[in-house]
């Protein structure tokens, strides 16, 4: 295994434990705030830790398929198509099949919201992937330049010809 193997396994784990930790984080925070509604019900789940850590994950390497010149607005609905579709799949396993098959509570539901779809996924979870897509690329790419010495990050706001 060569030095440029070893540095993206390393990088590959930092930011997959980064957005573990950044999710788990975001659960705790949700669950203490009063005024918003009650959508997690079971303990902080270590799936949707590794669920944070796999997205942050994917997001972060579309910088070495897509080009710079990408929107980072493109960029962000993209992680939040990324997101709500791994947030449906894993819901309607542990929520919907496996939680009810163990006799355990549901991790989350947002059947109380409007436009949820089976209580799995919803529009305003999504909103906030697509505003969370941005920190994980922007994350991502501070570490890919700054620990691992990619390439200096540079966005655009517009298709650059």
């Amino acid at each position: 295994m060569d030095n440029f193997q070893v540095k993206r396994i390393l990088r590959n784990l930092l930011v997959f434990c980064v957005g573990f930790t950044m999710y788990q984080c975001m659960e705790g925070v949700w669950k203490n705030i009063p005024t918003l509604p009650e959508c997690f019900y079971g303990a902080e789940s270590f799936t949707m830790g590794l669920l944070g850590g796999l997205s942050i994950l994917i997001i972060g390497s579309l910088n070495e398929k897509l080009p710079w010149s990408m929107p980072i607005w493109l960029q962000a609905i993209i992680g939040c198509i990324v997101i709500t579709t791994f947030e449906f799949i894993v819901g309607c396993a542990l929520n919907l099949w496996l939680c009810p098959l163990l006799g355990k509570p549901i991790i989350w539901s947002y059947e109380s919201l409007p436009g949820n779809f089976m209580g799995q996924i919803c529009p305003q979870f999504s909103f906030l992937w697509f505003l969370l897509s941005f920190v994980a690329i922007f994350v991502d790419d501070f570490l890919r330049w700054k620990v691992f010495d990619g390439e200096k990050p540079h966005y655009t706001l517009w298709w650059k010809k």
